[in-house]
């Protein structure tokens, strides 16, 4: 584009220059007449190039591009037909220029959207005046006084008469289209409209001096048409194009100012140019009285229907302000308009509905100054400063102050039309939701507090945990802080002798003295159950401290209707650290909780590195059980069991070891609570029962084909698979049925009973044998015996552990296998350790035992080698034994 003004002002330049040059000497006439042909070649280019960068309204630049095309083609037919006579001449250079005049009103027309155009009695009005003006100038320059006219030739007349009626078509084109266009774009309007008075009147002065022989008016022309083609050509570049948004014909503002003015101006230059030319002593012809006359006519006519216009548009404005009025006062909510100071200048009646007396006292006032305090940073945020810093429309709460003093809440809707020059202003529309929030703080009272205790639930002390770490992030002084989870004990038995209305009691309580032992900033809620927490702002030691007096008021007895009751707890805590969490926080203290669970009641542990690196490799033994079988890291030991009337080895009891690629052994106390947590004790069972039945197939035996125990645990009896599995591993393995020994602990048979007889009984009928496990540890019961049609009783370690030293525990011992054998049940004695507990197993006639006396579980080689020897007869001083 820059090359392209560089050019056309330079062939401007040099046609300017050789027109000089032709008035200085004549001889150069011819020189300044190719030079200005020239230069309506170089417009014509640049119109057409200039206009094809312009995404809308291309198509009116590339008409005005041809337009000078015509006089150029008619200056080169009058050039090489050589005319004698300055009719021919004239003749020549005009049948072709009148189409270019006539596309370019067109072309003129077409750079502005055809929508923008006027219609009706008032557009016809400005046109018919615009051209009468143009009309009458045109005429009084070109064609003189009335004399001069009437000496011209009939052919002569009809040229100058065409000539002044295309240029004033042309520059009334101007004049609409500066009236009508953008106000961004009326910078290039103008210019055109000046190009096209001085292009036209340099053709029309140029066909008047030729045709009335007056050469100083010819040298004028070309100036004036060197000027014309040159604004012709700058007036592209100055179009920056219409707007894509917006409204398409505005009302207001610097263009339709403009538009009305306009018909004025025209009228005046015609009057003018008429009284000039009477004052000069040059009368004017009729013609240009009358058009004079009629131009003040028509802008009268103008200017009436101008005020018909206006009136009718104010009146339905006035309909329409008044349509508005009562629809914004009969509205629920309120309107608020700020000027650019964020002042109140208006406030909707809807307004005094809500705050009664206070709301006529708001206009006037600076909005930020009228809402709460802890409301104005969020509303100077959602309103900047600059308008042109604004942003899209927002929604935020805020509170004003009614008649009485009491802060109403309002949610308002913020539209910043700073920047919108019809409105220059910011809209709020403000609705009273204080009812709405004050039921939304009551719900989040009832979703954050506990209903029976009145204290914070988890859920609240969660958000309370959130608050503090995020401000001790957001601060650089760190302040010690601590959370306590104190978790009940003894509550089920409250429940169950004195009813859940005592249980409530208790907690309240229990509640109320933790909310009285910490600090009044401190948070104590109620987790659910039993479970009570406490942030507390303290140092570890304190928090230790704490923990202890925590302990102390749960353990103190609280009376109740029902009597006296005594309840512990086990008490966790936490010492917050930098870059903590809410979720690892209270992970920490639930492990907390867990060991001191372990320790005993009435215990109290610190979270420590130790507990979270125990929490982290159960968590990866919890991950890696999965995969522990088909990676090959589960194994059988199996421990002998020997007949101790035989003194030989009668049976085996299969083990399950779990060897991990990184943690090494890991026993089954560990790892088989995880997987009945898991839920994978199942498929651990499975293995264990499929990999026992198939290797105790190739285990030798002197008489007796072995028999094989495998424990099962509770979880997995409760799952009701027993039989089904055991009917799968008998068939796969061919395994004889009366081999297999299932190993049942009591605690399933305590547990449920019923169904667990069920199992047992299918078990049995298949024919296989049903041992009763661990008998003699916890809460045994005799009863038991009788409960489950069992083959086989095995007696726990703990049992047997004091028979050859405690008269009592053998004569219990005694008896219970006095029982067995009057039952008709095998007894073997489990962790046989001492050669004092081997004789008096022997001594009141057990049947079987088993323990590290005998033989430590073994792997299924070194079983085989051990019962090769001796044709498996294994007795203390006899063999080896590990």
């Amino acid at each position: 584009m820059e090359r392209l003004r560089s050019a056309l002002l330079a062939t401007a330049a040099v046609a300017g220059a050789a027109c000089v040059g032709a008035v200085v000497d004549p001889a150069l006439e011819t020189t300044a007449y190719v030079a200005v042909v020239l230069l309506g070649l170089v417009c014509s280019i640049v119109l057409w190039l200039g206009g094809r960068s312009r995404s809308t309204g291309w198509r009116g630049w590339r008409l005005l591009a041809v337009t000078p095309l015509f006089p150029v083609l008619g200056a080169g037919v009058a050039l090489f037909a050589e005319p004698t006579d300055p009719l021919g001449v004239a003749v020549l250079r005009w049948v072709p220029t009148v189409p270019g005049y006539a596309l370019a009103v067109l072309g003129v027309l077409t750079l502005v959207d055809r929508s923008r155009l006027r219609t009706g009695r008032r557009a016809v009005v400005e046109v018919a005046l615009f051209l009468l003006a143009c009309l009458v100038v045109v005429q009084l320059l070109l064609i003189g006084p009335e004399t001069h006219w009437a000496a011209l030739h009939v052919t002569e007349r009809l040229i100058l008469g065409a000539a002044v009626v295309v240029t004033s078509l042309t520059m009334a084109a101007a004049l609409i289209l500066l009236g009508v266009v953008e106000a961004h774009r009326q910078r290039m309007a103008l210019i055109l409209l000046v190009g096209a008075v001085s292009l036209t009147a340099g053709r029309g002065l140029s066909t008047a001096a030729l045709l009335m022989s007056a050469p100083g008016a010819g040298q004028v022309s070309r100036f004036l048409v060197v000027v014309g083609l040159t604004l012709f050509g700058l007036a592209v570049f100055a179009d920056p194009g219409p707007r894509s948004t917006g409204p398409a014909r505005p009302r207001s503002g610097r263009s339709t100012e403009l538009g009305q003015v306009l018909p004025h101006v025209a009228m005046v230059v015609a009057v003018v140019a008429v009284g000039t030319a009477a004052v000069l002593g040059t009368p004017p012809s009729p013609f240009s009285y009358a058009g004079g006359t009629v131009c003040i006519a028509l802008t009268a006519v103008h200017r009436w229907i101008t005020a018909r216009d206006e009136q009718q548009m104010g009146a339905r404005l006035r309909r329409n302000e008044a349509y508005f009025r009562s629809l914004v006062a009969s509205a629920a909510d309120a309107v608020l308009i700020l000027d650019t100071d964020l002042r109140v200048m208006w406030a909707s009646p809807a307004l005094d509905r809500m705050l009664g007396d206070a709301a006529p006292r708001l206009p006037g006032e600076v909005l930020l100054d009228a809402v709460h305090p802890d409301d104005a940073e969020a509303l100077a945020a959602a309103l900047p400063s600059a308008p042109d810093a604004a942003t899209a429309p927002t929604l935020l709460v805020l509170r004003l102050a009614d008649s009485d003093g009491a802060w109403r809440w309002f949610e308002a809707s913020v539209s910043d039309l700073r920047d919108v020059p019809d409105v220059g202003a910011v809209v709020l529309h403000c609705r009273d939701v204080t009812e709405r929030q004050a039921r939304e703080e009551a719900l989040a009272g009832i979703a954050f507090t506990d209903p029976s205790t009145g204290l914070p639930n988890s859920a609240g002390l969660m958000r309370a945990a959130r608050r503090t770490l995020g401000e001790q992030e957001s601060t650089d002084e760190r302040t010690g802080t601590s959370l306590l989870l104190v978790e009940l004990e003894g509550l089920a038995d409250v429940r169950e002798h004195f009813g859940r209305e005592v249980v409530t009691v208790v907690v309240a309580e229990v509640g109320r003295r933790l909310r009285a032992t910490v600090r009044g900033d401190d948070v104590v809620a109620r987790m659910g159950g039993g479970a009570f927490g406490v942030l507390a702002s303290s140092t570890a030691t304190e928090a230790d401290q704490l923990a202890d007096r925590c302990l102390a008021v749960v353990e103190q007895p609280i009376a109740t209707s029902a009597g006296i009751v005594d309840l512990t707890a086990s008490v966790g805590l936490v010492v917050v650290e930098p870059g903590l969490d809410e979720d690892e926080l209270f992970g920490r203290a639930a492990l907390a909780v867990r060991a001191a669970r372990a320790a005993g009641p009435g215990s109290s542990r610190r979270y420590s590195d130790a507990l979270g690196e125990t929490a982290a490799r159960r968590d990866r033994l919890r991950a890696d059980l999965h995969t522990a079988a088909a990676g090959g890291q589960l194994t059988l030991l199996y421990t002998p069991i020997v007949s101790l009337e035989e003194q030989r080895v009668v049976g085996v009891e299969a083990h399950l070891r779990w060897r991990h690629p990184e943690f090494g052994d890991v026993p089954p106390t560990e790892f088989l609570p995880i997987a009945e947590r898991s839920g994978l004790i199942g498929d651990l069972q499975r293995w264990a029962l499929a990999e026992a039945t198939v290797a105790v197939q190739t285990l030798p035996s002197a008489g007796a084909p072995l028999r094989l125990g495998v424990d099962v645990s509770a979880a997995y009896v409760a799952d009701g698979t027993l039989a089904v599995d055991v009917e799968a591993a008998l068939r796969t393995s061919g395994l004889a049925p009366e081999r297999l020994v299932i190993e049942i602990p009591e605690a399933s048979v305590l547990a449920d009973a019923e169904r667990v007889r069920m199992d047992v009984s299918s078990v049995r009928l298949m024919g296989v044998h049903v041992a009763l496990d661990h008998f003699g540890a916890g809460g045994s019961s005799l009863a038991t015996l009788t409960q489950l049609p069992i083959d086989v009783l095995k007696l726990d370690r703990s049992f047997l552990s004091r028979v050859d030293r405690d008269p009592q525990d053998r004569a219990l011992c005694e008896s219970v296998v006095g029982i067995g054998r009057a039952l008709g049940v095998d007894v073997v004695a489990e962790g046989v350790e001492t050669p004092g507990q081997l004789g008096a197993l022997c001594g009141f006639g057990c049947g079987f035992a088993q323990g590290f006396l005998l033989s430590r579980p073994l792997p299924l080689g070194e079983l085989t080698t051990l019962l090769s020897e001796r044709a498996g007869v294994l007795w203390p001083g006899l063999v080896g034994q590990r």
